[in-house]
């Protein structure tokens, strides 16, 4: 009978879960699935019925799991999902949560970037990228705010799972100190802290090498998306793709934000790091003011607390 698993990296996307998972994956007491992003409990994030994976498929990602301790998988959407939480906690009442944070302007920011690599944002320029989706509906909205409501959705889980079974990570101590970030996470699931691994960079940024290919991927002719459907699964040709996307990409560092857009933002977005920081007990206020500190972070720890 396949284990299911205990631990959970919920998101936040572009906050580096995709680098610790990778890291933790190297570790001998934990286990992580092969593939990242399994999309089992956002039940209220998926596009179409036919993307639902059954409880039997999604446990097959566990098979091979032997005498880990720690059993997880990765899914940043879980953070933005309402059906989560719950759903989660159904699963496994003993679950621990790990929630990366970042600056929420860069959030943004990041994501208009990945919108642009996979074609899901037509406008390459981010102020009316942001402009134009807060007037999209349905499928054609990227929810650029709706992932950045921290505050909300960080509390749904410590309601659920109690502040001492979720873990926050700053984006910004895992980038200036990837070790300690590490070390804590290990001390947060009770595993060996003296497991070492190597700290790469894992997901950089890129850019695209060719557009109208890019297009054609996104886009491909009739003929052939009749052909892909008549061999294989939606979820299948939806890995092809991601993967064929991806081997159009090159990693190069992305172009800095208008320090006028940046300034508003933060005006904007500053009530909401003060809520997020009372929430997790963190000084976040260096987020609000970026554009005067040339994007030095200056968001600094206030008192140790269990599970942070």
């Amino acid at each position: 009978m396949p284990k299911r698993p205990n631990l959970f990296i919920v998101g936040a996307p572009r906050c580096g879960t995709t680098s610790l998972w990778s890291y933790l994956k190297e570790h001998p007491s934990i286990f992580m699935s092969a593939e990242k992003e399994l999309y089992f409990f956002d039940s209220d994030l998926w596009i179409r019925e036919a993307w639902a994976p059954t409880l039997e498929q999604y446990l097959a990602n566990f098979l091979t799991a032997d005498t880990q301790k720690i059993i997880g998988e990765a899914t940043p959407s879980y953070l933005r999902s309402h059906n989560a939480p719950a759903g989660i906690k159904a699963f496994n009442p003993e679950a621990r949560i790990i929630i990366m944070l970042r600056n929420p302007v860069d959030v943004m920011h990041s994501l208009h970037s990945q919108g642009l690599r996979y074609g899901t944002e037509p406008l390459s320029d981010f102020d009316a990228a942001l402009q134009a989706d807060g007037k999209r509906t349905g499928r054609e909205s990227l929810g650029y705010r709706e992932f950045t409501d921290f505050p909300n959705q960080v509390h749904r889980f410590f309601d659920l799972f109690g502040r001492e079974n979720v873990h926050i990570i700053i984006f910004d101590d895992l980038r200036t100190d990837s070790a300690a970030v590490y070390r804590q996470t290990l001390q947060f699931l009770g595993v060996d802290q003296g497991v070492l691994t190597e700290f790469g960079v894992v997901n950089a940024n890129t850019k695209l090498r060719n557009m109208r290919l890019q297009r054609r991927l996104i886009h491909p002719p009739g003929m052939l998306r009749h052909i892909a459907r008549a061999l294989a699964p939606l979820r299948l040709r939806s890995r092809i793709q991601r993967s064929l996307l991806n081997s159009n990409l090159a990693a190069q560092p992305r172009a800095p934000m208008d320090p006028g857009l940046r300034r508003r933002l933060e005006a904007q977005f500053e009530p909401k790091v003060e809520q997020l920081g009372k929430l997790i007990g963190r000084d976040l206020s260096g987020w609000c003011r970026e554009s005067n500190e040339a994007g030095a972070n200056r968001a600094q720890p206030r008192a140790s607390r269990k599970g942070s």
